[in-house]
């Protein structure tokens, strides 16, 4: 049951106020993930990665060791416990998972934060293509206008693969109060993983020639975390109305 289906049944004479696009994208490289791991991951990994001798993150145990320990030798808990409470800790990011598939996915709620961003990259400002006709005198830019008309229905969106294709781990430095220092976060990906999902847009108030500055900026900007790296940078394979 949906509001136009209710004043339907109440004799209103009303339509779909939303034209429908069925979105499909491949990403070029690599997705990174973007959700925070629980801290007991992040704990079990920076055991193992100490019992390992981990060149990179010697550099973090030493400074907790002088800094926290100085008259004694903690145990590995005790040691993996403080290096979590630091400025510089690790952080450990993935992806969710559909409930009843396992299948990793990206959340809608990004892609439509995605979305955004390609819009403000495309059209800056306060003006754009189709604004006389829907917004008339509205002060707002497209970005924030997309926020109230453009909508991504899958509130997860599946990436066809129930596993990451591998970890990176990949070093960050930060500044802290105690000065520069070097943080260790470790990624999982996807290579190459394929989106589908659908577009609600109201009033369908973007030209096609809007549209198409708009997936061309997205394409470059990218999807996902480490868009700074160039990850997630993708192709649009359709962009269909129905």
């Amino acid at each position: 049951m949906s509001a136009l289906n209710v004043f339907k049944e109440l004799g209103a004479e009303v339509a779909d106020e939303f034209t429908t696009y069925h979105v499909r994208l491949r990403v070029i490289d690599k997705l990174v993930g973007g959700i925070p791991s629980s801290p007991s991951v992040i704990k079990g990994w920076l055991k193992s990665r100490m019992e390992l001798g981990d060149r990179d993150l010697q550099e973090m145990v030493d400074k907790v060791l002088h800094e926290r320990f100085p008259n004694g030798q903690p145990s590995p808990d005790e040691l993996a416990d403080a290096l979590m409470e630091t400025d510089a800790a690790p952080s450990v990011n993935g992806f969710k998972r559909i409930p009843d598939t396992g299948e990793l996915a990206y959340e809608g709620r990004c892609m439509k934060a995605a979305l955004k961003e390609f819009m403000n990259s495309a059209y800056p400002g306060t003006e754009w293509p189709g604004k006389t006709e829907v917004a008339k005198g509205f002060r707002k830019g497209l970005m924030s206008t997309a926020a109230e008309r453009v909508f991504v229905d899958e509130v997860l969106i599946g990436l066809g693969v129930k596993q990451p294709t591998g970890v990176e781990e990949r070093i960050k430095h930060v500044i802290t109060p105690q000065g520069p220092r070097s943080s260790i976060n470790r990624v999982e990906y996807v290579q190459e993983p394929e989106l589908t999902f659908t577009l609600r847009v109201r009033d369908d108030f973007l030209p096609m020639q809007a549209w198409s500055r708009i997936w061309q900026a997205g394409e470059q900007i990218g999807i996902g975390s480490d868009r700074g790296r160039s990850d997630g940078r993708f192709e649009l394979l359709a962009f269909d109305r129905a």
